[in-house]
């Protein structure tokens, strides 16, 4: 058994060190110049656009010396990202993942950014949320700029709260206030619960927000999963709203999930900032808030980070269109278009990201709270690894699992996991 690990660890250091070597002499086939003098280069996005979306098509015209060609990627990004980075044909500028950065600084699969950084006059780095500073010097130094900033919310239904004589949520809510509210707001008729206090969660991001808000780090700066009395927490509060105070309905497993509060059924869900766009057409008066806080306040952070691929013929075009995006205009422009904040507080409060529908929101103020206390936390490791864990919270609402075997087994597998990433 010894033996065979071993052939199996050397067969994989082998792998590593080929394509590592295929990265380092392939030569980039991604670029080109035309044949009016024009560079092409490419830069790759998971959001399906086509090539005159206003950023890029301002960017043209105020750069004629430069084409973009767009590479959309709408599934399964991170990994055809990581193929090509490994095959030698990955884009000049990618919008790298939070969960990927790091490993491609530590690849050398991306530039670092700092001597670009230096020399700008475009934007300064103190103008950046916390988190974005917090990141890059966990990182080492700065390779990747963030392209915008998504967050984690919780919605209400304002009809709901009226008609149940129950005021609305204020940024000082604790996981107390949204219980007794969730109690007050949940209808049954006979055994049917005919109105949720609140949605069940179907977001992951929103069951690390929450461990997050009971006092874990979630992740660590080396990485690391830190997971213990805030999964504890969260786990037995989660469990009470579930199967004591039956405030809100049991987790979906598999097959499409419903989203309760869009359809009039519950009061209020815990998701994030992108639905805003979604409930847009929602036909009840809605409205935003901060998450509630336990030991703290807390919300997971999203965004992608504009990096240079080091294998990239022309970085100096590459990160002339990263200066542009970066700049009040390139900003402006990715704000209106995406409906998300800069990560830039000077333009996140232009409010250009503000586009409400008829009934709401209206407290867009929450944004910048928000921003305040939000952190990248688990999205900086695998996915896959943390969608797991995930399966294992939902088993223990489901009965299927008790809190200590998620702790003391399904944690440190998940670790062990992510240890082999290293």
């Amino acid at each position: 058994m010894k033996k065979r690990k071993f052939y199996v660890h050397f067969l994989t250091v082998i792998v590593l060190i080929l394509s590592i070597a295929l990265v380092g002499c392939s030569n980039n086939e991604t670029t080109s110049k035309d044949s009016d003098g024009k560079v092409t280069i490419q830069f790759s996005m998971w959001d399906t656009l086509d090539d005159n979306a206003s950023f890029i098509k301002d960017f043209e015209e105020k750069n004629p010396n430069i084409n973009i060609e767009l590479v959309n990627i709408p599934e399964d990004y991170s990994q055809k990202i990581n193929s090509m980075i490994i095959g030698g044909t990955a884009p000049d500028v990618i919008l790298s993942w939070e969960a990927d950065i790091n490993r491609f600084a530590e690849s050398g699969a991306i530039d670092s950014l700092e001597e670009y950084i230096e020399k700008t006059d475009a934007f300064k780095m103190e103008d950046f949320i916390p988190a974005v500073n917090k990141l890059n010097k966990n990182n080492g130094s700065i390779y990747g700029l963030p392209w915008s900033y998504a967050s984690e919310f919780l919605y209400y239904n304002k009809d709901m709260f009226d008609k149940a004589g129950v005021e609305y949520p204020t940024a000082d809510w604790t996981w107390a206030d949204f219980e007794e509210a969730a109690k007050k707001l949940t209808i049954r008729e006979g055994s049917n619960t005919v109105q949720w206090g609140a949605d069940a969660i179907s977001f992951p991001g929103i069951w690390y927000s929450s461990i997050g808000a009971a006092g874990d780090d979630v992740v660590d700066a080396e990485g690391n999963l830190d997971l213990s009395n805030g999964l504890r927490k969260t786990l037995e509060f989660q469990n009470k709203l579930t199967n004591e105070d039956k405030v809100i309905p049991q987790p979906s497993v598999g097959g499409e999930v419903s989203d309760l509060f869009a359809a009039g059924k519950a009061a209020m869900t815990r998701n994030g900032s992108w639905y805003i766009a979604s409930y847009k057409e929602n036909d009840f008066n809605w409205d935003i808030a901060p998450l509630p806080k336990e030991e703290r306040s807390y919300s997971s952070l999203h965004t992608g980070f504009f990096t240079i691929n080091s294998n990239s013929e022309h970085k100096e075009e590459a990160w002339k269109f990263i200066e542009y995006m970066m700049g009040d205009t390139g900003q402006s422009l990715i704000s209106k278009q995406f409906n998300n904040p800069s990560t830039r507080l000077s333009v996140a409060e232009k409010g250009e990201y503000q586009v409400a529908g008829e009934k709401g929101p209206e407290n867009w103020d929450v944004f910048d709270k928000t921003a305040q206390f939000a952190d990248f936390g688990y999205v900086l490791v695998n996915p896959t690894v943390t969608n797991e864990l995930v399966q294992s919270f939902n088993a223990v609402l489901l009965g299927n699992k008790d809190i200590d075997e998620v702790i003391n087994k399904d944690v440190p597998s998940a670790q062990k996991k992510l240890d082999k990433e290293k």
